[in-house]
């Protein structure tokens, strides 16, 4: 009896074990992607790290052309051999530099065990190259793209219009307008700039309030693409990303990246004076990432990348001295118009932020 539970418990730890030997002798696993699925998070299922998502990119580079962009159905091969590169060096790496120019040091090839020191501290350097990397510009593409702007209180001009879908209606008509959904194909009537070329992106927008004296609140709602050339004025698209609901009828605008520089701010002091005119939302409480509109616009010399600080005055001592303002929040410039600049929320000590604040720019792009 001993010895039959014996061949038992081996045969049992043979079967729990047999996916491991298998993996160990190179068998490929792969993973179907669902709705919801990004490379960071497989790599953190699959790999026990996100941050290791370059490797699963690089096995599939020629199923996925852009590591943002994974659809559903998508089969992407997670285990397998991955040629070394300088972005995530592989267990048997030659020597490396670790630490800035000035102060290089040379570190011995590392072990090949995942707990070696040597190595994390390659693969931590590597890491932190490739976020700077990634980061060419001051502002991120999507925060420019999404974030409200301030325009002519006549609102824009030649712009074009989503039209109807084209897709399988997967959710039923209602008396009420239903959202596009994600990747659902689309009408699209093209603004009058467009060249209506393959691949051109248009932003779809509503307006929001109109400011007295100011002007009127554009507010991006979404991005379509177009999967074809455009015939007379008129394409079919696809929503490749979505900021709020994207209903039919709501007007186009081609996509302009030409205000995204390379490098970061420079801080400054005595910088230009300027007020918050809007909050996206209107929370009674903003939190990080909050979209705000601001009095100031190009004529002031704010470009995007630029940093505010939102200061709320201290009052006086009790001698009658002023007291120096106290810094409120950090905002960042994601766009400039002539009416106005789009701001986003990156470093908060208080939490009160309402219209009328006064800010000081402290950072200057060069």
């Amino acid at each position: 009896m001993f010895r039959s539970r014996l061949f038992s418990t081996i045969a049992l730890a043979g079967l729990a074990l047999s996916p491991l030997a298998l993996r160990a002798q190179g068998t490929s696993q792969t993973h179907t992607v669902k709705k919801g699925d990004t490379l960071w998070d497989l790599a953190q299922q699959y790999l026990g790290d996100p941050f290791r998502w370059p490797d699963i990119y690089r096995r599939n580079t020629a199923t996925v052309q852009d590591p943002d962009l994974i659809y559903p159905d998508q089969v992407l091969v997670i285990s397998g051999d991955v040629a070394a590169t300088p972005g995530t060096p592989a267990d048997t790496a030659p020597h490396e530099l670790v630490g800035s120019v000035s102060s290089a040091r040379e570190v011995a090839p590392p072990s090949k065990t995942i707990f070696s020191i040597e190595r994390a501290t390659v693969v931590r350097g590597a890491r932190q190259a490739l976020v700077i990397g990634a980061r060419a510009t001051a502002v991120r593409a999507g925060d420019y793209a999404s974030a409200p702007f301030l325009w002519d209180e006549t609102g824009l001009t030649g712009t074009g219009r989503v039209g109807a879908s084209l897709s399988t209606q997967t959710v039923a008509r209602t008396r009420y307008a239903r959202p596009v959904q994600l990747f659902e194909q689309v009408q699209l009537q093209l603004p009058a700039n467009a060249t209506g070329a393959a691949k051109e992106r248009f932003v779809a927008f509503r307006y929001g309030p109109t400011i007295a004296g100011k002007g009127r609140i554009v507010i991006p709602t979404g991005i379509f693409e177009l999967k074809g050339v455009a015939q007379n004025g008129v394409a079919e698209g696809v929503l490749v990303a979505a900021y709020e609901n994207v209903i039919e009828g709501q007007e186009l605008i081609s996509v302009d990246q030409s205000a995204m520089v390379a490098g970061g701010p420079v801080r400054v002091e005595f910088g230009l004076r300027t007020s918050v005119l809007w909050l996206y939302n209107e929370p009674l409480v903003p939190s990080l990432g909050q979209s705000l509109i601001l009095s100031s616009g190009t004529a002031d010399g704010l470009v995007t990348g630029d940093q505010v600080t939102l200061q709320q005055e201290a009052g006086t001592d009790a001698e009658g001295v002023p007291l120096p303002p106290t810094e409120v929040a950090v905002l960042q410039i994601t766009r400039v118009t002539t009416w106005g600049a789009s701001a986003i929320l990156i470093a908060q000590t208080e939490g009160a932020i309402m219209p009328g604040m006064a800010g000081r720019v402290s950072a200057k792009m060069p």
